[in-house]
């Protein structure tokens, strides 16, 4: 999809991006940003602190990780923020910003051919998967960043991390723009198959080659494969880096405006994780989210998280994440957990 960006929103800078509608509505009336230490953040509002912390101690949450900045006004918000956990599908978010920027300095063309074979697929859902299985697959990087970002297909994630020189190449990219709190290590057909404690290769091309392996791992390994991917520092990010990308990438100064507006398209159209941060504001903001999940395994799921872009049509602008780790409630009760954080955000700054 080509997003057409009003040349009077470009003038204005990053933060004035036009994206779909109610982005574009959003922009169009927001009052400069209030100028601030991106690295700070804004003015500590102590009270939503609070707030997230009691909201997480009554839903018995062990741990999470919770950042909100109100671009517009200069506020934010923190519970442990600096604190690492499992990105899952959230990695999707910096691949396709290292895959971007590139773009930006012409290091990679977005609507050039990419053939991909049935060896590149990935575990998990995934049309371009089903469709390697019969024959080879021409692509272009634009194609890819939409389904990694919109269908949150791993095989597309993988593609792009090759494109971007692999898991080191994004992780380079990202120290380029001063991108911290966030890293990538491993392609996901590697990440989800330590992660659940297998031995690889898994050959991917055979449909559901992950479940026939977990199959056959006793639960106990699955148990003890889990509690070292919850303490692995690789493959992890933290809750103010991520809301910290966000301002920076409305900002205006470490990617054009017509690749954040791409970018935030993508995340605006995503059809994963619509019942976590996105469900706590009213349907009259626009959210854009990448949401990440890991496997569940004897009832504690190692990852539940959300990142979040949120305009509201009087010019608010809030950027939040919260990530679970190491939790035992139901997915529909972390769920709600996300949707009241993000409701709290939303009722103490507007």
């Amino acid at each position: 999809m080509v997003v057409q960006l009003d040349r009077r929103l470009l003038m204005l800078g990053g933060a004035s991006l036009a994206l779909a509608p109610g982005f574009a509505r959003a922009a169009d009336i927001a009052p400069p940003a209030v100028a601030q230490d991106i690295a700070d953040l804004g003015q500590i509002d102590e009270p939503l602190q609070a707030r997230i912390a009691a909201l997480a101690n009554e839903a018995g949450l062990p741990r999470i990780g919770f950042a909100a900045a109100d671009i517009a006004k200069g506020r934010a918000a923190f519970v442990r923020p600096g604190e690492l956990f499992p990105l899952q599908s959230i990695s999707k978010l910096p691949i396709a910003v290292a895959v971007l920027h590139k773009a930006q300095t012409r290091e990679v063309q977005l609507e050039r051919s990419i053939t991909l074979n049935r060896s590149q697929i990935a575990p998990g859902s995934s049309r371009i998967a089903d469709a390697l299985r019969r024959a080879p697959l021409r692509t272009t990087a634009r194609r890819l960043l939409e389904a990694m970002l919109v269908n949150s297909d791993n095989t597309a994630a993988d593609a792009l991390a090759r494109l971007a020189g692999g898991p080191e190449g994004v992780v380079e990219q990202l120290h380029k723009l001063d991108i911290d709190g966030m890293r990538v290590d491993r392609l996901e057909r590697d990440l989800q198959v330590e992660a659940l404690g297998l031995s690889p290769p898994i050959d991917f091309a055979r449909p559901n080659a992950l479940a026939r392996a977990l199959d056959e791992l006793d639960l106990t390994e699955q148990k003890s494969a889990l509690d070292r991917y919850m303490k692995d520092q690789r493959d992890t990010g933290n809750a103010r880096g991520m809301v910290k990308l966000i301002v920076r990438l409305t900002d205006g100064r470490m990617m054009q405006p017509r690749y954040v507006a791409m970018l935030f398209d993508w995340m605006r159209r995503t059809k994963s994780g619509n019942d976590r941060l996105r469900s706590g504001f009213p349907q009259s903001w626009t959210v854009a989210h990448r949401s990440g999940t890991s496997a569940t395994v004897t009832g504690v799921t190692a990852a539940f998280s959300d990142v979040a872009y949120a305009i509201g049509p009087k010019g608010e602008r809030i950027a939040l994440a919260l990530f679970i780790s190491g939790a035992t409630g139901s997915a529909k009760d972390l769920a709600l957990f996300h949707k009241a954080t993000a409701r709290a955000v939303y009722e103490a700054w507007t």
